[in-house]
């Protein structure tokens, strides 16, 4: 996480400089924020189990679902993630060493998680320390994941055609008219090896309840794969505002979103569990605008890249960046979800909008298709 997080505040602030400032490791010394994002992607690559993929520790995300300390899918795909932020920092920096080493890692990560990890129709979610795959077509419980299958996409390990198969059977098995369900079906079977999410009821909480924070990286990875349409359904499933007419179903604000949403194996199917604990604003901004609406920062100028519903005729965007302002009006005359014909910076044709002066204003203008 924290290397893409240190990448994309570069990419918001241009704030360059902060690569250089001294910061102390925990267990002693101390280190730029350069060579501290060096260390991370070191330590994950050391860190790998008996099958290549990086080893969960005490739990990835889920901390209910830990594999006795065996092997993360999600954690090897965040890996490869994130050095793909960093080797994009490390060309934009022009430090080729270091960008062809860490390239090298990420193909080596790439190539052991898509031979390991694929099960045919998606990705498992992990390997126990006693070497069981977890979340293959063989399991009756806890046969899909949505962090593993979301995060080969959005990481960027799947093909387009896994991407594809992985994503159709998150709609299969984790949908449900108030979001996706973190997996499917739910554990009814105790069993240590996989993690104290086999011992919680049935639809709440880990144990396939509708968890809102991972539910955004659905929406970016259907993006990424160019379908608007779906990812604009994710959204509106889990939005609360678009709950309020089920207020006596859900028992919580419509302007919060919650912690979860009571699974379809439990009674209270639908009923949303603590209100504003929980991490979910953030991602949800970052999917819309950046994946969604397509309105994405980068080292030099801002990347516009929507993936929207077909039927959606045009959308404007204001967005404050760097100081100025970017009124970014975009038109889809041939009703498509994704791909960009032209843009127009205030009236001249560009690849990307540029860096302005601080107080700027630019009108640009996307075509579609």
């Amino acid at each position: 996480w924290l290397v893409s997080s240190v990448v994309q505040y570069i990419k918001e602030t241009g704030e360059f400089e902060f690569l250089d400032e001294i910061v102390t490791y925990a267990d002693g010394g101390e280190g730029t924020v350069y060579e501290h994002l060096k260390r991370i992607l070191d330590f994950s690559a050391r860190q790998v189990g008996r099958n290549g993929i990086c080893k969960g520790l005490r739990a990835d995300w889920n901390d209910c679902l830990n594999l006795g300390g065996g092997e993360s899918a999600m954690v090897s795909f965040l890996h490869y993630w994130a050095l793909g932020a960093f080797v994009s920092l490390a060309e934009y920096m022009r430090r080729k060493d270091d960008a062809e080493k860490y390239r090298q890692i990420a193909e080596k990560v790439k190539e052991t998680c898509e031979k390991v990890l694929w099960d045919g129709e998606w990705y498992i979610r992990g390997i126990t320390a006693d070497n069981r795959k977890i979340g293959t077509s063989a399991d009756t419980e806890g046969k899909v994941h949505l962090e593993s299958n979301a995060w080969a996409v959005l990481s960027g390990v799947a093909s387009y055609d896994r991407g594809i198969k992985a994503m159709d059977s998150v709609e299969k098995y984790l949908y449900t008219e108030y979001g996706l369900m973190l997996n499917a079906p739910c554990y009814t079977k105790p069993d240590d090896g996989i993690g104290f999410v086999t011992r919680v009821y049935p639809g709440l909480k880990e144990n396939g309840a509708i968890f809102s924070h991972p539910n955004p990286w659905a929406w970016c990875a259907e993006a990424i794969l160019g379908r608007g349409s779906r990812a604009m359904k994710y959204y509106n499933a889990l939005c609360p505002a678009l709950q309020n007419d089920k207020i006596e179903v859900r028992k919580a604000e419509p302007y919060s979103y919650c912690q979860f949403i009571v699974g379809k194996d439990h009674p209270a199917f639908g009923t949303a569990r603590h209100p504003f604990m929980t991490g979910s604003s953030g991602w949800a901004y970052y999917a819309a605008t950046q994946y969604i609406l397509g309105i994405k920062p980068d080292f030099d100028g801002i990347r516009i890249d929507p993936c929207i519903p077909a039927d959606w005729k045009e959308f404007t965007v204001t967005r404050r960046w760097r100081g100025s302002t970017y009124i970014i009006h975009v038109y889809n005359p041939n009703r498509v979800e994704k791909g960009v014909k032209e843009i127009k910076a205030d009236g001249i044709r560009v690849d990307r909008l540029p860096v302005l002066p601080r107080g700027s204003t630019c009108v640009a203008e996307v075509i579609m298709g």
